[in-house]
């Protein structure tokens, strides 16, 4: 992939976490996490489509799962504690879009399926 590419893709990227990051100055519990769940959801897969095809592997892992949990609450409603897991994924991505390198997706992963059985079967 070109450079050029690339640049264009990070600055997406950081687009669609600082709009996540704006969303949650103003969604603070799992209700307001619910009202705001598909907007959320468009964010969030954009991110998992594009992280990936610029080599930023654990931000699309980290989007994939927070994806996975941002429409599950879009169609079934509220879950307890999706909103602080969501805000602390948001978190991750941004930190290693800034460049830290020491968060790992497997930390992420572990919590959730922790916390959502249910709804991971991966």
């Amino acid at each position: 992939m070109s450079d050029e590419f690339l640049r264009v893709a990070r600055q997406e990227i950081q687009l669609e976490i600082d709009n996540l990051n704006k969303i949650f100055l103003s969604c603070a519990n799992d209700e307001q996490f619910h009202e705001r769940s598909v907007e959320i959801a468009k964010h969030m897969h954009k991110i998992k489509g594009l992280a990936p095809m610029m080599g930023q592997e654990k931000i699309g892992e980290i989007a994939k799962m927070s994806d996975i949990i941002t429409k599950h609450v879009s169609s079934h409603g509220v879950l307890k504690g999706s909103h602080d897991i969501i805000l602390d994924a948001v978190k991750r991505m941004s930190s290693l879009c800034n460049g830290q390198t020491n968060i790992q997706p497997d930390d992420f992963r572990k919590h959730v399926m922790d916390t959502y059985p249910d709804i991971f079967e991966f």
